[in-house]
């Protein structure tokens, strides 16, 4: 069974230091996970979503949802100030709810992670926007 990316920044923020922290974030260094962080903290990302947890019903745990947040990371520009014109373009009503879709066809814990994203708050202990940038200096 494949991890969540809750899961992996879970563990990334239980190392017993700063190193091991950093270290942990390499392992698991991959496009998806520097695009959940640059998300998460780039002062340049400005989300065009409400603060807060929207009202969604979150997939029961025995879904065949494996991997699909991997996969719609790449879509996660449609909820981002950004000069594309699809998201110009976007009502926000339709935004909103193609966020609310997603948030319904991934794992309850990886939901969770793409609201705290969104909030740009990591519900992660350690896992701070320093820390981030010592591990990826270039992220951002």
């Amino acid at each position: 069974m494949t991890k969540t990316w809750y899961e992996i920044l879970e563990w990334c923020s239980k190392g017993k230091n700063k190193q091991e922290k950093i270290k942990r974030l390499h392992k698991n260094s991959g496009s998806e996970l520097k695009h959940i962080l640059g998300y998460a903290y780039d002062p340049d990302v400005i989300w065009l979503l409400p603060e807060g947890n929207p009202p969604y019903k979150p997939v029961p745990s025995s879904a065949e949802i494996e991997g699909q947040f991997q996969a719609d990371i790449r879509r996660l520009y449609r909820f981002v100030d950004g000069p594309s014109e699809t998201q110009q373009n976007l009502k926000q009503v339709r935004r909103e709810t193609l966020f609310i879709e997603l948030l319904e066809s991934i794992h309850p814990d990886d939901a969770k992670l793409l609201c705290a994203m969104k909030d740009k708050k990591l519900p992660f202990k350690g896992l701070t926007k320093k820390l981030v940038s010592d591990a990826f200096p270039n992220l951002y």
